[in-house]
């Protein structure tokens, strides 16, 4: 299987990860450590890492989520059987309509 991680993606981690590194070194750590296991978990089986992406109107079933347990965030990705793309890291408050559109096609 192919992975692609979309350019803004690690521009993502590093944002959020700044973030909490401003809080604690140590909370940092802990969301890339988060981060890391969410994109392990993804690759080893994307059919069942994630849940459908509920745009309100539709689901688009060739996208998921992938919640991490403990910061309100989650892994935003796509997956057509041969191709594994992750395309962004994203807050649980905001629209997630707004970050598919880092996919192509979207």
């Amino acid at each position: 299987m192919k992975v692609v991680f979309h350019p803004g993606f690690p521009a993502d981690q590093r944002k959020f990860e700044a973030s909490y590194a401003e809080i604690s070194a140590g909370l940092a750590q802990r969301f890339r450590r988060e981060i890391d296991e969410a994109i392990t978990a993804i690759k080893a089986a994307p059919g069942a890492a994630g849940h459908f992406v509920n745009t309100g109107s539709s689901v688009a079933t060739e996208f998921r989520r992938r919640n991490l347990d403990a910061f309100p965030f989650f892994v935003l990705y796509g997956w057509t059987g041969d191709t594994l793309i992750f395309g962004s890291i994203t807050p649980t408050r905001s629209d997630p309509l707004h970050w598919l559109a880092r996919f192509p096609g979207r």
